[in-house]
Formats: structure tokens, C-alpha cells, sequence
């Protein structure tokens, strides 16, 4: 008897990135912008942004995004924050997935899964925080980080929160990125590990710090916003 071969209907943008090492800094800024963007729009599934290792490499970055769809990724494209940006030169290349390997990752009993995280309002976070009723959780990058992060978080960075989670309060946590999309993937993960009660600050740092709620600059005496 034949066995039926799944095929997956998904669309996968590799985009190779010519760019000089000076230059990368401020065209990461603008990437994590625009994939910020394109996180809330339909069809997206996930994008990685690599950095070679190989010396002299004509590619120093190379950015992976991955759709539902063909068309899903070409609506997207129109509200795209980066197009016309002179940073870098980018030449996109289009795959169609094939196959896909993937490891076990058998979900546990009553893991909560099938639900997103509980929204808050800055002032409502900060309030809980302040009162011992929350532990604040900044997913953004360890740079994002010490640049300026929300008084009273503690740091774990989205890619390395899987094996944060077993270290952070048994409490209720609240997620907080920049603008608000990392956090919910953040949410959505510790659901997953079996956490209940799990929430993400609503408009990220950026709507934290227009509440004029207190932040931390390394470097300088005290906190910034609302100290």
C-alpha cells in the first residue's frame, strides 16, 4: 500500500544581506523594527535573522521568514517598514518548503496550551510589580536590555526563555518587549511549560514609558520615567 506523503503549504523567504560591519548595528535596529511589524500581519509564522561566521563573507547577515502562503508574505510586503532603505542590499531568494525535521516536544498534561497570555495596561503591571503580585519578564535582546529596561524586571531574552522559565518566581509572570509581539510569544511559551496566570504588558516599553512609569539606564544615577 502507498503511504501518503504530507506536503506543507508554506512559504519560506530567504533574503542573503550585503552589508558593511558598521553599518549593522543600525540596520539590526531596523530590522527588529520591521519584524515587529510583520509579526501582526496575516499568515506570518516566524523570521531569524543569521550572522555569518565565515570571514570576508560577501553575505555578512542572512534573513529567514517563513509564511503561510505565497500571498500571505507579498500583502505583507506592502506595509513593510524597510522597503526603500538604502542600509544594506538584500537579495531575496524564494523556497518552497519541502520537508521539514523537527524535534519531540510532547506537550505536558493540563500545560494550559490553547490560550494567549492575559493582556495588562503599563500602570496596572507596574502597580502589581510594585505590590510583590507579579514578576516582570523583559524578553528583549540582552542590547535592548542594557540600554534601558523597565524598573523592577528581571531579564530573559525570548530565545533563551525556554530555559529561563524553571529559574524565574513560581509566581505569576508579566511579559514585556518592546512593543508588545515578542512578549505574547513569551506568554505563549510559558503557558505552554505549564505556567498559569501569565501575562504581557500591553503596548510594550514603548506605551510604559509614555505612562511615564519608571525605567532603568545603566549608567546613570537612579531610574528614568516616573522615578
Amino acid at each position: 500500500m502507498r503511504r501518503r506523503q504530507q506536503r506543507e503549504d508554506r512559504h519560506v523567504v530567504i533574503i542573503p544581506i550585503e552589508i558593511d560591519e558598521e553599518k549593522e548595528s543600525a540596520y539590526l535596529d531596523a530590522w527588529q523594527h520591521a519584524a515587529e511589524v510583520m509579526a501582526e500581519q496575516p499568515g506570518f509564522i516566524r523570521t531569524h535573522m543569521f550572522r555569518t561566521i565565515v570571514p570576508g563573507s560577501t553575505f555578512r547577515l542572512v534573513n529567514v521568514a517563513e509564511w503561510e502562503s505565497t500571498a500571505h508574505w507579498e500583502a505583507a510586503m506592502n506595509v513593510c517598514p524597510m522597503l526603500g532603505q538604502q542600509i544594506a542590499v538584500a537579495h531575496a531568494s524564494n523556497y518552497e518548503a519541502v520537508r521539514t525535521v523537527l524535534p519531540a516536544s510532547p506537550q505536558s498534561p493540563g500545560s494550559g496550551d490553547g490560550h494567549p497570555p492575559a493582556g495588562l495596561s503599563p500602570a496596572e503591571a507596574h502597580r502589581r510589580v510594585v505590590d510583590g503580585e507579579l514578576t516582570l519578564v523583559d524578553v528583549r535582546e540582552e542590547d535592548e536590555w542594557a540600554a534601558r529596561h523597565p524598573a523592577g524586571a528581571v531579564h530573559a531574552a525570548l530565545g533563551t526563555l525556554p530555559a529561563a522559565l524553571p529559574d524565574l518566581p513560581d509566581g505569576p509572570p508579566a511579559f514585556v518587549c518592546r512593543t508588545g509581539t515578542r512578549s505574547v510569544q513569551g506568554g505563549a511559551q510559558a503557558i505552554r511549560a505549564g505556567r498559569s496566570s501569565v501575562y504581557t504588558v500591553a503596548g510594550g516599553l514603548e506605551a510604559w514609558e509614555t505612562a511615564g512609569l519608571p525605567v532603568v539606564v545603566p549608567g546613570r544615577e537612579g531610574a528614568g520615567n516616573g522615578a
